[in-house]
C-alpha cells in the first residue's frame, strides 16, 4: 500500500490530504483487517474444535437434545447474515468519518501559528463541534449494530439453555435419561453455544474488516495518470536540451497551459515570469512529470520524456523549491536525500557553498542535527539554503529552480548568487523568478501569461517590445529598489 501511495501522481495527492489517506491505508484498513487474521488465526480453530468436539458429545447423550441445540444454531446463522450487512455498511461510513476527521485535525495543527497569530482559536473550535461531532456519530452508530449482535448472541444462547432444561426435564421424567447424562450434556451445550456465539462475533469482525479492506482497495485500485512504461533506456550522454511542443494541459476544467511551444538549448538558462497562475510552476511540474499533458509532447534530447524510465529521467533534475520540503530527520540525512553515498566531506563541500556551514556548525550535532518536521526547527533562510546544498550536491544536469533565494536577504543571496552561477555553467535551468537580480543573469526569459507563452527574450529585447516585462520593468524602476519582487506588481 505505501508504494503504491509513493508512485501514484500528484493529481491524486492534491485531491487526498495526507491525513486521509494515512487512516485510510494504515489506521483503519490495514489495523482492521490486521486484528481479523489475528483473531482467524488465534481464535477460529480453537473455536472449530471445540464446536465439533461438543457436538459429538451432545449428538452421544442425547440426539433429539442436540436437535433443540442445532435449531438455536441456525438461528445464529440466520441473524448474523441478516445483520453483517449493516454492520458492514456502518462500519464503512464510520471509518470514511474517522478518515476525515483524522485529515481535518492535522490540517488545524500544521496551522496552529496562523490559527494563533489571526486569533481563531474559538473560531476553529466552533468548526470542530459542529463538523467532527456529527462524524463522530457515525462510530457510535457502527459499534450499536455490533452491539446487536453480540446481545442477541447472548440471548440466544441463554434460550437456547432454558429450552434444553426443559426438554432434559420431561426427558428425566418420561424417557429415563439419568441425572448425570443431563447434566453433562447442559455443560456441552454450554460448551457448544459459547463456540457458535464467538464464532458469530468473528463474522461480525469481518464485516468490519471487510469495510476495511474496501477502503484499502480504493487507493489500491486508483491507477497514477503518469504512467511509467519505458520503451526506451536513458541516453548515456545526456546534453540537457528541452523543448515543448503544442502542450496543453489541464488540471480541472480549465487549461493551465494552452499550446505551449519553445526550445532551450544544452546548457541555458531561462527565467519564467508572469502574474500568478499563469502556468509557471505547471510547466515545471511537467518537466518534472509529475502530470502528463493532455495534448503535445516534452523532449529531452529529442526523446518524448514518456518513453523513458520515469525514476531515471527524474534523476536529471536537481529542485530548489520556494518553500523546500525538509524530512524530520538530521541535516546530514537530508541532504542524503539527493545523493545517498555522499560523503561528510562532499556534504560539507556543498553546504560552504550554500553558505550554510556557519549555521550548521552552531548547532551542537552540526550534520547529526534534527531539523524538526518539515524543517520547522531552522529559519526559512536556513532551509532554503539546506535546500541549495541538496541540490549542489546531487550535481544535476539540468536545474528547476523555484525562487531559490527569496528568503534570504540581500547580502546572503549575493553570496549564494555566485556559487549558483556556478552551478548553472554548463548546464540546462529554469528558474520562476521573482526578483529582477535573478532575471538580470537568465539567457533568456519567456512570459508566461494565462497559460501562454506572450513574450521571449533577452532582457534587453523584452525591454525594446515595451509589452508586460516592459510594464513590470517600469514598475519595479519606479519603486527605487534594487531587490523588487515580481509579486508586488502582481507577479508571481
Amino acid at each position: 500500500g505505501f508504494r503504491h501511495l509513493q508512485r501514484l501522481c500528484l493529481r491524486f495527492h492534491s485531491k487526498y490530504p495526507s491525513g486521509f489517506l494515512y487512516n485510510r491505508v494504515f489506521e483503519n484498513a490495514i489495523c482492521q483487517v490486521g486484528v481479523f487474521f489475528r483473531t482467524v488465526f488465534s481464535s477460529l480453530l480453537i473455536y472449530l474444535f471445540g464446536l465439533v468436539f461438543a457436538l459429538v458429545v451432545c449428538t452421544w447423550l442425547s440426539l433429539p437434545m442436540t436437535g433443540v441445540v442445532l435449531v438455536g444454531a441456525v438461528g445464529y446463522v440466520i441473524v448474523s447474515r441478516r445483520l453483517a450487512p449493516r454492520i458492514h455498511r456502518c462500519s464503512r461510513k464510520a471509518m470514511e468519518s474517522h478518515n476525515w476527521i483524522a485529515g481535518f485535525i492535522l490540517d488545524k495543527l500544521r496551522g496552529t501559528k496562523t490559527i494563533q497569530a489571526f486569533s481563531m482559536e474559538d473560531q476553529v473550535q466552533e468548526e470542530f463541534d459542529l463538523r467532527v461531532w456529527p462524524r463522530q456519530v457515525k462510530w457510535v452508530v457502527a459499534q450499536r449494530e455490533v452491539i446487536r449482535l453480540q446481545l442477541f448472541s447472548e440471548g440466544l444462547s441463554y434460550a437456547i439453555t432454558a429450552l434444553v432444561w426443559v426438554v432434559g426435564a420431561n426427558a428425566l421424567l418420561r424417557w429415563g435419561m439419568s441425572t448425570g447424562t443431563l447434566i453433562a450434556f447442559v455443560g456441552y451445550q454450554a460448551y457448544f453455544t459459547g463456540m457458535v456465539s464467538s464464532i458469530t462475533n468473528v463474522y461480525a469482525q469481518s464485516a468490519v474488516a471487510r469495510a476495511g479492506f474496501d477502503l484499502y482497495h480504493t487507493v489500491l485500485d486508483t491507477q497514477s495518470t503518469v504512467v511509467d512504461a519505458p520503451t526506451r533506456a536513458m541516453p548515456s550522454e545526456l546534453r540537457g536540451e528541452l523543448e515543448f511542443r503544442g502542450v496543453t494541459f489541464t488540471y480541472t476544467d480549465r487549461p493551465a497551459l494552452r499550446g505551449v511551444s519553445f526550445h532551450v538549448p544544452a546548457g541555458q538558462t531561462v527565467a519564467l515570469v508572469g502574474r500568478s497562475g499563469g502556468g509557471k510552476t505547471t510547466v515545471a511540474n511537467l518537466l518534472l512529470r509529475f502530470y502528463d499533458p493532455n495534448e503535445g509532447r516534452i523532449l529531452l534530447d529529442g526523446i518524448d520524456i514518456r518513453e523513458l524510465p520515469i525514476r531515471e529521467y527524474r534523476s536529471v533534475y536537481g529542485v530548489v523549491l520556494q518553500e523546500p520540503f525538509l524530512f524530520n530527520a538530521s541535516i546530514a540525512d537530508n541532504l542524503r536525500c539527493a545523493r545517498p553515498d555522499a560523503t561528510d566531506a562532499q556534504i560539507r563541500d556543498a553546504l560552504e557553498k550554500s553558505q550554510s556551514m556557519e549555521f550548521v556548525n552552531a548547532f551542537a550535532a552540526a550534520l547529526e542535527h534534527k531539523v524538526g518536521e518539515g524543517g520547522t526547527g531552522l529559519s526559512g533562510g536556513q532551509r532554503q539554503r539546506l535546500a541549495i546544498a541538496r541540490c549542489m550536491l546531487l550535481d544535476p544536469r539540468c536545474l528547476i529552480l523555484d525562487e531559490a533565494t527569496s528568503a534570504l536577504d540581500n547580502e546572503t543571496e549575493r553570496l549564494i548568487q555566485r556559487a549558483l552561477d556556478a552551478l548553472f555553467e554548463g548546464r540546462t535551468a529554469f528558474v520562476i523568478a521573482h526578483r529582477l537580480s535573478t532575471i538580470r543573469r537568465a539567457d533568456r526569459i519567456l512570459v508566461v501569461e494565462q497559460g501562454q507563452i506572450v513574450e521571449d527574450g533577452t532582457f534587453d529585447e523584452l525591454l525594446q517590445q515595451r509589452g508586460v516585462f516592459h510594464y513590470l520593468y517600469t514598475i519595479a524602476t519606479s519603486t527605487s529598489t534594487r531587490d523588487f519582487k515580481f509579486e508586488e506588481a502582481g507577479f508571481a
